[in-house]
């Protein structure tokens, strides 16, 4: 085989390398996020910080709908400790036999936490080291919201929708969770639909303060078009050229 075609096959071998690497890397974040749903869905609310986020990148950010953003490792961990009751509100560490979630609008809710994942969107880095995904989130809910008609709060099923808008880092050869962001849309009851209550509730705060307010996205029929609340275009990030 001569020298050129030698060359050829050599480019077209390194190319599909290249192309089996970034959709292993694909197949990996989906996996993550998926995992991340079915530790939410379970209540392993702190299994999200032990098991799927990056402990070595300062980096880090959480952002929960309406309820605030918390950056850097320390107030990343205490989000996810404080919502599985594995901290109080001043960020001491408790019993770790309590198993209750107090991201809640009750403690006597009746809790149903069902998120559907679909249409994923997945940039890799050319270095592979650094991703960008988006996913859109539907599901019914359950727990117990402000019925303005009862004027009490009521264990109420309400459909939620919105987008996942999540950054990944890997670190020592694993995908992990860098900055997760939920965007909600619509919190509607499913007797009374969006149209006449687009939004029934509010995502509590973990701790206070903050680092940066809460962003409310929740969808309006009164309210005028708004992109931003889809979340930034997809070209505003990183972007692997195969």
């Amino acid at each position: 085989m001569e020298e050129k075609e030698l060359e050829k096959r050599l480019l077209e071998l390194e190319k599909k390398v290249e192309e089996q690497s970034y959709y292993a890397d694909m197949v990996a974040i989906q996996n993550l996020q998926s995992r991340y749903i079915f530790y939410m869905e379970n209540g392993n609310i702190a299994g999200v910080w032990d098991d799927l986020y990056t402990h070595k990148d300062p980096d880090v950010r959480v952002e929960i709908m309406d309820s605030g953003a918390y950056k850097g490792q320390e107030h990343v961990k205490r989000v996810w400790y404080t919502m599985a009751k594995k901290m109080d509100e001043n960020g001491d560490m408790i019993d770790p036999i309590v198993h209750k979630m107090s991201n809640t609008s009750s403690s006597e809710a009746n809790i149903l936490l069902t998120l559907l994942l679909m249409t994923p969107l997945i940039e890799v880095s050319d270095d592979h080291t650094h991703a960008w995904g988006q996913w859109h989130l539907f599901g019914p809910h359950t727990n117990k919201v402000w019925d303005p008609e009862a004027g009490e709060k009521k264990d109420t099923a309400f459909w939620i929708c919105g987008k996942y808008d999540n950054e990944f880092v890997k670190e020592d050869g694993e995908w992990k969770f860098q900055k997760i962001r939920p965007i909600c849309w619509i919190r509607s009851p499913f007797d009374k639909g969006w149209l006449k209550v687009p939004d029934c509730r509010r995502t509590p705060s973990p701790y206070l303060p903050w680092d940066e307010e809460p962003r409310v996205t929740s969808w309006n029929p009164d309210k005028k078009f708004d992109t931003l609340q889809y979340g930034p275009l997809p070209h505003a990030h990183i972007v692997h050229k195969l």
